[in-house]
């Protein structure tokens, strides 16, 4: 198994937090608080933050196998999942490898499939990284990650803001392979007609990157609930006190 970073902390049902494309799993701080009452497992997937990047693309698969693993290490037979982004695609497919691991499913700007659309965003941002390394890439991706309300608002990310992203990021190397293994996904839809397994799906109401209908699929093909949040696509980080909120009503419904 590769060396992942990983932090348990809290008391309560199980909850693992499965961090967005370069994200580390500080990314999750601002929500932590609103959810309280849980054992919450937080980790950096392989190539991101102090987990190691091995060779090879990092494909949904390979994130899910390295999940699967990472519960056997810290003895959890079951866990409720909540998944942001790439996070979610995550979730998704170690549900669909061992779904009688897990409770049920948050899943949060995400999407189960990749069209020529979002294909294009994506392959954008792989092409600013090598064009132009780390700070290229974040730059073309600020505007499509963060909400309009929430950039306006905050302008210093658009200079010293983008130094601490930069500072946070991958190694370009790991980017990359993180890109790619995105890039990898198939259409998820036909597999998860057969998952029966409790499932909320939020969506920023601000989120560029991966709009309403994405998770509108998701949310018919799962037969989820639908719920937006107002935010962009980071919406833990825009507005954790919302997404916290609509994701501990959920788990109060499912651990009741």
């Amino acid at each position: 198994m590769v060396r992942l970073r990983y932090q348990v902390e809290g008391k309560g049902p199980p909850v693992v937090l499965l961090n967005g494309l370069f994200q580390r799993l500080e990314s999750w701080d601002p929500a932590l608080s609103h959810l309280a009452g849980y054992t919450l497992l937080r980790y950096d997937m392989r190539g991101q933050g102090e987990s190691e990047a091995p060779e090879g693309v990092y494909t949904p698969a390979l994130h899910a196998e390295d999940l699967l693993a990472l519960l056997d290490r810290v003895g959890w037979e079951e866990a409720l999942l909540v998944g942001l982004s790439n996070g979610g695609v995550v979730a998704l497919e170690a549900a669909l490898r061992a779904p009688g691991r897990f409770k049920a499913l948050v899943l949060c700007c995400t999407t189960p499939y990749l069209d020529p659309v979002l294909r294009a965003k994506v392959e954008g941002w792989l092409h600013a990284l090598r064009a132009g390394g780390t700070l290229l890439r974040l730059r073309v991706a600020l505007p499509w990650v963060f909400g309009a309300a929430f950039l306006n608002a905050h302008p210093e990310l658009l200079e010293e803001g983008l130094e601490a992203l930069l500072a946070q990021a991958p190694s370009p190397e790991a980017q990359e392979r993180l890109l790619l293994g995105f890039l990898s996904l198939k259409d998820l839809r036909p597999r998860l007609r057969g998952l029966s397994l409790p499932a909320l799906v939020l969506y920023g109401e601000e989120d560029l990157l991966f709009p309403r209908p994405y998770a509108e699929a998701l949310a018919e093909v799962l037969g989820g609930r639908l719920q937006g949040l107002p935010t962009g696509h980071a919406a833990p980080l825009e507005a954790p006190q919302a997404f916290a909120g609509a994701v501990r009503n959920f788990l109060e419904e499912i651990y009741a």
